[in-house]
């Protein structure tokens, strides 16, 4: 495992030696991924295989970007007094990145998919300790938001576990966690934006891209307009040790000042409640140019991957003929199979990803 971050490398004997590993090696599992169809409401998996691939700074920031988005921390609180469970982790894609839910599981080896019938949208939870753990080991030290608080509870959870289990003999979940050693939380990546992979996964969670196309009456031309855009709550759910509430305005700052634009706020009402966030677009050609070549860098792994490959199509057109009429028509039929409206799906970018290098 030389080639983990996170802080896991210590614990890879203890576990490997421990937990029932799967016969067929990642390699094989993702070669049949991209043959199989996606049909299954309830996939199981045995125990993480910790030693099938390395995860690499990359892959560590995406991940954590990925759960940052749209990803859930579920640990019960000591003064509920509603039936105590393990930690869970849910991470809810939409129905059409099924295939990349099934890539990330077979990756690590952790958790189920469950796929929720006319709901639009497919669960990857995890809720094994053990996978948990392995969860926490990956992303701990690459968070961004005030979400770090959930991550912090969780691994609190799970050190209380291993210190109330060191003495255990069973060889049994207990046993496994009673020879790692306890998680330290790490603090907030601080780093700069653009050094690792964490905005693709919190893209590819929360981000979009755009094509607009409206008539200018006083010009009597068409104009089209591309965007990329931000858009999150303005504070996180839970209050601080202090009863305050915790912003999400130093990312999002951090992220307008990566591209050089302005943080919007926005109020709205939505059946009779109000909601507060905070807007980050990139509409310029100097941000426009900053979102390409970062996505490039990092690419998105959603079917978000295809929408930006087309949109960054009609920002090079743009950059070349944008007053011609083909310009025009490129952008208006690209459009028709873009974002909510797409029907046609490749995941070739998949198959030779660049979060992960395998053995």
């Amino acid at each position: 495992m030389p080639g983990m971050v996170g802080g896991f490398g210590n614990n890879k004997n203890s576990i490997i030696s421990l937990i029932k590993i799967k016969k067929d090696k990642i390699s094989n599992n993702l070669s049949n991924l991209f043959s199989k169809k996606y049909t299954e409401e309830s996939i199981e998996v045995l125990p993480s295989n910790l030693g099938g691939a390395k995860f690499n700074i990359n892959f560590c920031s995406y991940l954590a970007g990925l759960i940052e988005g749209d990803g859930t921390f579920a640990i019960h609180s000591k003064e509920s007094k509603a039936k105590k469970y393990s930690p869970k982790i849910i991470i809810v894609f939409k129905e059409a990145d099924l295939p990349l839910a099934q890539y990330l599981k077979t990756i690590i080896n952790c958790g189920t998919i469950l796929k929720k019938p006319n709901r639009g949208y497919i669960l990857w939870q995890i809720q094994d300790i053990v996978q948990v753990f392995t969860i926490v080991n990956i992303i701990n030290g690459y968070m961004r938001t005030p979400k770090i608080e959930a991550l912090e509870r969780t691994i609190n959870w799970i050190n209380e576990y291993i210190n109330n289990n060191k003495n255990s003999k069973l060889i049994t979940t207990k046993l496994i966690l009673s020879k790692l050693q306890p998680l330290i939380l790490k603090s907030l990546d601080t780093s700069s934006i653009d050094s690792n992979a964490w905005l693709s996964g919190f893209t590819d969670s929360d981000g979009n891209f755009s094509i607009n196309i409206h008539k200018r009456t006083n010009k009597n031309s068409t104009r089209v307009q591309l965007y990329y855009r931000m858009e999150i709550r303005q504070t996180y759910h839970k209050l601080d040790s202090e009863n305050k509430k915790v912003s999400f305005f130093s990312i999002m700052s951090k992220l307008a000042l990566f591209l050089n634009v302005n943080v919007i706020s926005r109020s709205r009402i939505i059946n009779e409640k109000q909601f507060f966030s905070f807007i980050v677009i990139a509409h310029n050609k100097e941000s426009l140019s900053i979102i390409k070549e970062y996505f490039l860098k990092y690419p998105l792994l959603s079917s978000k991957n295809l929408d930006f490959k087309d949109w960054k199509n009609i920002l090079e057109l743009q950059k070349i003929n944008s007053m011609t009429t083909s310009y025009l028509n490129e952008a208006i039929l690209t459009r028709k199979d873009f974002n909510k409206t797409r029907t046609t799906y490749n995941w070739d970018h998949l198959k030779d990803c660049y979060l992960i290098n395998l053995k």
